[in-house]
């Protein structure tokens, strides 16, 4: 199974996805004005989504996140109510298959929130 690791923070707006010893960080990645942490989380989710598409397209995946809005929203333990996030939460719905997973990760062993902290 691969693993990826995602993460989105304010600190320079940037999005992260670690890969294996891969490591992919984008600035903004689509998004003006002062994007939100949340905001950040669900684009990173996105380029995840899209990298899988173009990378993994029939594996299995589990993608980690330490975003607990993100991935209850996702699994729909939690609903969307955040008008900006909602449409964010389309896409990224659109493109979830049932071979990919989002699962909770404790920040402390989130390798894409390690990344960002640098």
């Amino acid at each position: 199974m691969i693993k990826l690791y995602i993460d989105g923070g304010t600190r320079h707006n940037n999005i992260c996805l670690v890969d294996g010893k891969k490591i992919i960080v984008k600035v903004r990645n689509g998004i003006t004005g002062d994007p939100t942490n949340n905001e950040l989380e669900y684009l990173a989710l996105l380029y995840a989504l899209r990298y899988i598409q173009n990378n993994y397209k029939l594996r299995s995946i589990t993608i980690y996140s330490d975003s607990m809005l993100v991935v209850n929203q996702i699994n729909g333990k939690w609903r969307v109510t955040t008008v900006t996030l909602r449409p964010l939460w389309e896409k990224c719905i659109k493109l979830m298959t049932d071979k990919i997973k989002i699962k909770w990760i404790s920040r402390d062993f989130n390798l894409a929130g390690h990344v960002l902290e640098k």
